[in-house]
């Protein structure tokens, strides 16, 4: 269904409502006017009867009959008429009614046209005789207010009517708008999980054509996003697969090459040492020359640990034994030479668990956090923790209490180092975030924590994942 329609539908639906309010109250109206005309002529021909009853009737009724149109008098209900009534020396018999108009009702009758055209109509009037010689004076005035009070009751009804019908049409609108418009919280939360990088989330069919034109479009968008993401995925890791081979190649020939060099070298140095005894200018070239190997061969040494996680002695198809590798390169920064840094690790996994790719990312990921932290942290403690989170994904993090970041939450996106982490987490449908270790502290440290799948996965074994896991597949 076309937007324009609902919304047409809609308000035509409360327009109908309210002319069908609008006519009962109209057909109320008039049965109220009816009434009031009914009792105007009753009270009228009553007036009359009074009128004879006080000309002809006995004496002695004529208490009853002033009495009687007194009352008529005073309820004023006669219909457009005031009644006059005065004995043969000129005194008023009946009250007069006192002014009840409000200033709104004056108001209006200002702004009415003047009464009957402006012409002074005729006051009918006539006197009564009795037999007994008592005469009485009738008058009957001529009172527009009762109209003019009916006018401008008519008008605020009407007026009533309008500002209900405008208030409910508004309502309608607002109604009907919120009901066409509900599908775009679907709409939102999709480009919300756009915006995250989830190209995974599609839009279900919608009711309104125009929405359901968006969210197909916005589908088919996601669609080429995911397969775009997953391709670069894919490249990223063949990249970091074929640079891992080339780290191992490098390390393999340092290994055959130099370091049988090395060793020939330090065996000589060696012989040179115990031949150059007694011979103390020669001897203590020999001694530098064997102290000199000795430092290349640990050059050459931390070199080839940074060039590959292996020992050149295992089976690539071997899992990658990431307990021992971090507790290697953790003792590795904690054996360097005037260390001030205390450093812990601490890991509650089964490394079993962890498919290949991802334990030597988690690998390069310490590698990578430790060296920025020596670089630049000068923090006193390190804490490097495994873990498996509540979600089945493995926890990896990485705190100190340094120097920190002036804003961590941009800082995976500057810096060779840092942006080479995120990328790796990102390879293998992973997250990372950088928050302060103690936000209100002089030195608020910095910690990296990344959760990754234990095995990689796809981008369609990754949203049944997410739906296993309770992730809406759209919101309610």
């Amino acid at each position: 269904m076309r937007l324009s329609r609902f919304l047409m539908l809609r308000i035509a639906a409360v327009s109908l409502a309210m002319m069908a309010c609008a006519l009962l109250l109209a057909l109320w109206q008039a049965r109220l006017n009816i009434a009031r005309e009914e009792r105007g002529a009753t009270e009228t021909a009553r007036l009359f009867d009074e009128l004879d009853g006080l000309e002809s009737g006995p004496a002695g009724d004529m208490p009853a009959h002033l009495s009687a149109l007194r009352q008529i008098s005073a309820q004023g209900r006669l219909r457009h008429l005031q009644l006059q009534l005065q004995d043969d020396h000129g005194n008023d018999l009946l009250p007069r009614l006192p002014e009840t108009s409000t200033p709104l009702q004056r108001g209006y009758a200002w702004l009415l046209p003047p009464a009957y055209g402006g012409v002074k109509p005729t006051t009918p009037q006539w006197n009564l005789q009795r037999a007994d010689g008592r005469r009485f004076h009738v008058t009957l005035l001529l009172d527009p207010g009762s109209e003019r009070s009916e006018s401008l009751t008519d008008i605020a009804g009407l007026l009533g009517i309008l500002l209900g019908y405008g208030a409910l049409t508004l309502l309608a609108v607002y109604v009907a708008l919120r009901l066409a418009l509900r599908p775009m919280r679907k709409i939102i939360y999709a480009i919300g999980q756009y915006q995250r990088d989830r190209y995974d989330y599609r839009l279900p069919p919608l009711r309104l054509l125009e929405l359901h034109t968006i969210g197909q479009a916005l589908n088919h968008m996601a669609q080429s996003l995911a397969s775009s993401q997953e391709a670069r995925r894919r490249l990223d890791l063949q990249l970091r697969s074929l640079r891992e081979d080339e780290r191992s190649r490098l390390a393999r020939e340092l290994h055959d090459e130099l370091g049988q060099r090395l060793t020939a070298m330090r065996a000589d140095t060696a012989w040179l040492v115990r031949r150059s005894l007694g011979q103390p200018p020669l001897a203590d070239v020999a001694n530098a020359l064997a102290e000199h190997c000795e430092h290349v061969q640990h050059a050459l040494r931390d070199l080839l640990q940074r060039l590959r996680a292996r020992q050149p002695y295992e089976d690539e198809d071997e899992p990658l034994p990431l307990h021992r590798l971090l507790h290697e390169l953790v003792d590795s920064w904690r054996d360097m030479p005037d260390q001030g840094t205390r450093f812990e690790l601490a890991m509650a996994i089964d490394e079993h668990a962890v498919g290949g790719d991802v334990a030597l990312t988690v690998y390069r990921l310490t590698q990578e956090a430790l060296t920025n932290i020596a670089r630049h942290a000068q923090a006193t403690r390190v804490g490097i923790r495994l873990a498996l989170h509540d979600d089945g994904r493995l926890e990896w993090s990485v705190c100190d209490d340094g120097n920190g970041l002036t804003d961590p939450g941009q800082a995976a996106y500057r810096g060779n180092g840092l942006v080479g982490m995120r990328e790796r987490v990102w390879a293998l449908h992973g997250e990372i975030d950088m928050f302060a270790t103690h936000p209100h502290s002089s030195r608020p440290g910095l910690t990296i924590r990344a959760r990754l799948p234990l095995q990689p996965v796809s981008a369609t074994s990754l949203t049944n994942d997410r739906l296993a896991h309770g992730e809406p597949d759209y919101p309610s």
